[in-house]
């Protein structure tokens, strides 16, 4: 699609509006508050809120050979930005169209095909391929008539809210930490796959779960977490890593054992929500000894989701 084309492509929508732009990874509480600025701006200037959302990460076209993950699929996200009450929402694909776009040309754009009024963004925020900071936009009201609105920070426990930070947490084993900054558990969500079937041969069946996109996983260990299937929710402990008794090498893989659960879960969609890590995975000296310690895993997981 030529440059000229990109901003055509949108839907034109009656103005005013009030619109911020981004990706959205995980519309977390970071997120929720710049979206309330949006629709509180556009109360105030009788105007229609707008959000304009990047389907895949910026880094993903910038860097693709580093690899980028999510923290949940674009129609979770979509969803979870529908509940918030914005008036309309547009999808934008990011690629050499809109990276070409400066941010004089990307705010006309808007300013003819939506009405933009003002455009609400985070503090770090950088606008077209010149990379405009709000200091550079502010400046140049005057071409546009347009207003530039700096989001608040949202801070959890002294830390500013980010998909960044969200991300490492996970990484780290942290979902707490995740869970406070996202406004709700982190959950992955994939298909149930066949697996070695080990798990069966210990007493302990497993849903191998393959995420359908490159979610961020958590760090390697074993996890109390919520279980979804079908509409119904389960306690499940989870283990994430190279299963250290039996092998050494190898990606990590995801499988989770459903409590008081005996049904087939082959190819099925299942949603884990982590909600606490219990401990790292060990490579243990018998297999009586890793079974000792999965009904200690199990038996903890479910005093831990019961007080949930």
């Amino acid at each position: 699609m030529p440059t000229t084309e990109l901003l055509a492509s949108i839907e034109p929508q009656p103005g005013p509006t009030v619109a911020t732009v981004g990706t959205f990874d995980g519309v977390h509480l970071g997120h929720r508050m710049l979206l309330k600025q949006v629709k509180q701006e556009a109360t105030a200037r009788n105007a229609r809120s707008v959000v304009l959302v990047f389907k895949e990460q910026p880094r993903a076209f910038f860097a693709p050979e580093a690899g980028t993950s999510y923290l949940c699929d674009f129609e979770y996200r979509r969803s979870l930005l529908n509940t918030i009450g914005i008036n309309e929402i547009i999808e934008l694909e990011f690629g050499s169209e809109i990276q070409q776009l400066s941010s004089d040309k990307f705010v006309s754009g808007l300013k003819k095909r939506i009405g933009l009024q003002a455009l609400v963004v985070g503090p770090e925020a950088k606008i077209g391929s010149d990379r405009a900071d709000m200091r550079t936009l502010v400046s140049r009201k005057y071409l546009n008539n347009i207003d530039f609105i700096t989001a608040h920070e949202k801070k959890v426990g002294g830390r500013i809210v980010s998909s960044s930070a969200i991300r490492k947490a996970i990484s780290d084993g942290d979902c707490e930490l995740a869970a406070a900054m996202l406004g709700r558990n982190y959950a992955i969500t994939g298909i149930v796959e066949k697996g070695d079937r080990r798990g069966r041969t210990l007493g302990f069946p497993t849903a191998n779960v393959e995420p359908e996109i490159p979610l961020t996983i958590p760090a390697n260990g074993i996890y109390a977490t919520f279980a979804e299937v079908d509409g119904n929710r389960y306690f499940a402990a989870t283990s994430i890593g190279v299963r250290p008794t039996f092998e050494h090498t190898g990606e990590p893989t995801i499988e989770a054992y459903l409590l008081d659960f005996e049904e087939d879960l082959y190819t099925k969609w299942i949603r884990l929500e982590f909600v606490r890590r219990l401990r790292d995975e060990f490579a243990y000296e018998s297999v009586a000894q890793l079974v000792e310690q999965m009904n200690r895993d199990v038996e903890q997981t479910r005093q831990i989701l019961e007080s949930q």
